[in-house]
């Protein structure tokens, strides 16, 4: 067979950093994609061409062992393998224009990607969630990297959904297209794997304070007033990331309540992306001041809202900016950074071509 597997990046529209902690997020699927095209053959041998980054990548059809972070080829590849004959083999050219490290999901975009095209090769031919969850498992679980499952439902289902991090991983699809998508791009390198574990790490800490004063404590049901009153006479680092964690979750069930009433006039869903990324400087303190400066030019250029992509400390922000969007990104240009002016888009896309 001679497969096409495209898949979106993505914009955390709300709910960053909760997704890891099982809560709700809402995402949105950009019109920046990964491909991987190749064609199946029966040499017995998997190549993988990494066209970006001129790399190429050589396996046998057998299980791979003692896999690597970010050997993502491999561990897709595994998921598949007991389903090919022994003489499976495949070539494989990648290529992507979801730029690298800058919080638009590039890694789970090209996991979902992976998956589509072993899931068809295989003949498997697993639904949506089956592959978003495959993809979940390629990245997150078999390499034991951190973060949630957020990214990979949000490449492989596209456009605006709401996911419920939590079984049965409940999905909602939106009916509507949000217009304005600008991705401000710092053009500082963030690090994203050890960023989130030493966060979650200071979540779970924050956690365990609460529940020694309160052992009903949870994540889903407790307010945001209640660890702001501990953490007044406590202002422990873990605390201080919880208050962030509820504070997200909370603007998260408002951002569903307002598009879900289909009434997401621009004013109101400005305001809860002002919202959540006050959280994140606050709570998180992970928005450098190159990126606040940016902000600021953008909203002095006719941008709505903006707010954090990603585990911050660099990477990108979303400038919502409808009706303004040459202007907003002429000014993050000017002031230093790198812009780019997006679209809603479909989710994973798999094909197979006529020979």
């Amino acid at each position: 067979m001679n497969i096409v597997a495209s898949s979106p990046g993505r914009v955390c529209l709300f709910g960053e950093d909760v997704d890891y902690m099982g809560l709700e997020v809402i995402t949105l699927a950009i019109n920046q994609r990964i491909e991987v095209q190749g064609k199946t053959n029966t040499t017995g041998k998997i190549v993988v061409y990494l066209d970006d980054i001129n790399k190429k990548i050589t396996f046998h059809n057998k299980k791979q062992r003692q896999l690597r972070r970010r050997n993502y080829v491999k561990s897709a590849f595994n998921i598949y393998q007991k389903f090919f004959p022994d003489n499976f083999g495949a070539r494989l050219t990648v290529k992507s224009t979801i730029p690298i490290g800058k919080g638009l999901s590039s890694s789970s975009a090209f996991c979902a990607a992976l998956v589509g095209f072993f899931d068809k090769a295989a003949e498997y031919n697993s639904n949506e969630k089956e592959l978003a969850w495959n993809a979940y498992l390629a990245e997150v679980v078999n390499l034991g990297e951190p973060g949630g499952m957020m990214d990979h439902y949000a490449s492989v289902l596209g456009n605006l959904v709401y996911l419920e991090c939590y079984e049965p991983y409940t999905v909602e699809r939106f009916s509507i297209t949000l217009e304005g998508l600008v991705i401000g791009d710092t053009l500082t390198k963030k690090e994203t794997i050890q960023t989130l574990q030493t966060r979650k790490k200071e979540i779970l800490q924050g956690i365990e304070l609460m529940k020694t004063k309160d052992d009903s404590f949870n994540l889903y049901t407790s307010s945001f007033s209640d660890v702001q009153t501990e953490f007044m006479n406590n202002p422990d680092i873990g605390l201080k990331r919880l208050l962030g964690v509820l504070g997200i979750r909370d603007t998260v069930r408002e951002g569903y309540q307002l598009i879900k009433d289909k009434t997401p006039l621009a004013e109101d869903l400005a305001s809860l992306i002002n919202k959540h990324h006050d959280y994140q400087q606050t709570y998180f303190e992970n928005v450098t001041e190159k990126m606040q400066d940016l902000i600021k030019k953008a909203k002095e250029s006719g941008a709505l809202g903006c707010k954090l992509l990603g585990s911050g400390n660099g990477g990108s922000f979303l400038a919502y900016s409808p009706g303004k969007e040459e202007r907003v990104a002429e000014a993050i240009e000017k002031g230093g950074g790198q812009a780019y002016i997006l679209k809603q888009d479909k989710g994973l896309q798999i094909d197979v071509l006529e020979k």
